[in-house]
């Protein structure tokens, strides 16, 4: 892989876009994204704790923006390296870092109500209605069962950014191929995953739907990534997405920790020495501060420090990530790798496993499957009726009225559930409880 094809600026489905004059294609990218519904919808979607009652505590949307800025920062940093080395007027550190920015804007795109438990909710519903024998799943398979039974928030917002929207069904928002790869972590279908089987972090869930794979192969295509098996669909990551990574990595770790002070999950002194483990003596704290400016500034400090890290890291390993054979996390490999992993321990020890959370993962579950009960009746009757809208019965039509401008295209069981699961996923903590309730009728 090469540089100047990783960077490409063509957009999906629009080779003949014109760049607009003041701001590159992926500073437009950046905007597409921040300005669209679904990176909207997520400053009320969980990031680790459901229905905070405090608003200090992060939310999808507030991490998505702060995995942004460290991904600018490792982009720009390992950028000013290789842009220098390369002297190619048209590569500069600026356009690693909007691209590692921009990708890692969306990267929580496609998450569902209630973060990674919803995912967990969605992925047992289909596996349960498999095993149920519900009517739609026998007529899916290969491919199209999979994407149900290992449902991915990761393919989920590939599917948001390339098809639902702005232009739905054409490219979506239209981004350019290389944020568009640098977003694609797991760039593999779900009829290839084998987690047990795979120590390619790239290879360990799925990236894309079926109904996605030709956007994918467009993408793979312009950028040349290196396909990892000639008869599957399956490739090696584009190089900035293992940045993507490392950022996200970065800022769950330490900022986890510092939500869990703000609960009061962890006290003072657990929350202050697993920090500065990783801030070390850039920290310099007075006795002045108050115990949650100390800790703000620890969480600063280490972020900085894993920034520096993590981008020696990439670059000491930049031939190997170009040949699609490096096959390992970044923050793995730097000299804080044990004090980041203290940090996630704790981190699952005492609020991953709180009670409330618990509880409320729990509850959110109940919902999604509910839903999902509820809105499949209207794929079911779609399936009766040979996909004619027109013969739906009653409470179906309501149902798909529901689900608005979602209902797209559909001529078949695979394409009317991905237009529920769309739904589902798409909602925010808030509205599915909302409308769990209503359509229940526990509250009108």
């Amino acid at each position: 892989m090469e540089w100047h094809r990783l960077l490409s600026s063509d957009r999906l489905r629009r080779p003949n876009a014109v760049a607009q004059k003041g701001r590159s294609p992926f500073q437009q990218d950046i905007d597409r994204i921040t300005f669209s519904a679904a990176f909207r919808r997520l400053a009320h979607k969980t990031q680790v704790h459901p229905l905070s009652p405090n608003d200090h505590v992060h939310t999808r949307l507030t991490h998505s923006i702060e995995v942004a800025s460290v991904g600018r920062s490792l982009g720009t940093v390992v950028g000013t390296e290789i842009a220098e080395r390369l002297k190619d007027p048209n590569i500069s550190a600026d356009i690693f870092g909007h691209v590692v920015q921009a990708a890692c804007l969306a990267h929580d795109i496609g998450n569902p109500p209630f973060g990674h438990s919803g995912e967990y909710a969605i992925r047992s519903w289909f596996n349960r209605a498999e095993a149920n024998h519900v009517s739609f799943t026998k007529e899916s398979s290969g491919m199209r069962l999979e994407d149900f039974r290992r449902f991915e928030g990761n393919a989920q917002g590939f599917r948001i950014l390339t098809q639902l929207e702005n232009y739905r069904w054409d490219g979506g928002l239209q981004l350019t191929h290389a944020v568009l790869g640098a977003f694609t972590k797991y760039p593999t279908a779900s009829i290839v995953i084998s987690p047990e089987a795979c120590d390619y972090p790239g290879a360990k869930k799925v990236g894309f739907f079926g109904s996605e794979q030709s956007y994918f192969t467009e993408i793979a295509d312009k950028l040349d990534l290196k396909r990892r098996d000639q008869s599957e669909p399956s490739w090696s990551r584009h190089p900035l997405a293992f940045l993507v990574e490392a950022a996200d990595d970065i800022c769950y770790a330490i900022v986890d920790i510092e939500d869990g002070y703000e609960l009061g999950y962890l006290h003072f002194r657990e929350a202050r020495d697993v920090l500065a483990a990783i801030a070390g003596d850039r920290a310099e704290l007075s006795s002045s501060m108050e115990e949650r400016e100390q800790i703000a500034k620890l969480r600063a400090v280490a972020i900085g420090q894993l920034v520096d890290e993590c981008s020696a890291v990439f670059l000491d390993n930049e031939s190997s990530v170009l040949a699609g054979e490096f096959s390992s996390e970044i923050v793995d490999l730097t000299k804080f790798a044990t004090d980041l992993g203290r940090a996630k321990a704790l981190a699952a020890d005492k609020l991953y496993n709180s009670e409330r959370k618990i509880k409320l993962e729990i509850a959110g579950a109940e919902i999604i499957g509910g839903l999902l009960d509820i809105f499949s009746e209207v794929v079911t009757d779609l399936t009766n009726a040979d996909f004619d809208r027109s013969k739906l019965s009653a409470r179906s039509q309501r149902l798909a009225r529901l689900m608005d401008i979602s209902l797209g295209p559909v001529e078949d069981s695979y394409q009317a559930l991905l237009c529920v699961t769309d739904f589902v996923s798409g909602m925010t903590d808030r509205y599915a409880v909302e409308t769990y309730r209503t359509l229940k009728g526990i509250a009108l």
